[in-house]
């Protein structure tokens, strides 16, 4: 019998947003697969929320692949990150690994220097982690 890798639907990454967190400006961080299935959310972020957060981001990132075909790419485009811009603070909502998707709340605006330390921290993690960040194809069952 061969050893499944460990992904993150088969081991919690509760860790690794935890971890995220204590970056500067991070409020919250919640890790969902591609159709909104939270895997994991950071320790201060309700779990009602962080299911609000996974399914309207797995939407945003939908729409996000929609739009691929608007803009001058090849092949089957997929976002890297999206952007929502508020203020005195934003999201960003990064493709993590196979089938995951990684929302990251900043207590800062996008043209914030901690938005962009935040930003290459979550980069760099998801770069680090990203087999382990993957997610198997879920199945409906009958």
């Amino acid at each position: 019998m061969t050893e499944q890798q460990p992904t993150a639907d088969t081991h919690d990454m509760t860790w690794m947003l935890k971890r995220l967190a204590t970056s500067r400006g991070v409020a919250h961080a919640v890790l969902f697969t591609s159709d909104g299935l939270v895997l994991a959310r950071s320790e201060e972020l309700h779990r009602d929320v962080a299911e609000r957060t996974a399914a309207s981001s797995a939407s945003l990132f939908a729409l996000g692949r929609a739009v691929c075909e608007f803009a001058p790419t090849t092949g089957d485009a997929t976002p890297r990150k999206i952007i929502i811009d508020l203020d005195k603070a934003c999201v960003l909502v990064f493709a993590a690994g196979h089938n995951t998707v990684l929302a990251v709340s900043l207590s800062a605006e996008v043209t914030d220097a901690e938005t962009a330390v935040a930003s290459a921290e979550t980069i760099k993690a998801i770069r680090g982690l990203a087999p382990a960040l993957a997610a198997r194809e879920r199945t409906p069952t009958s």
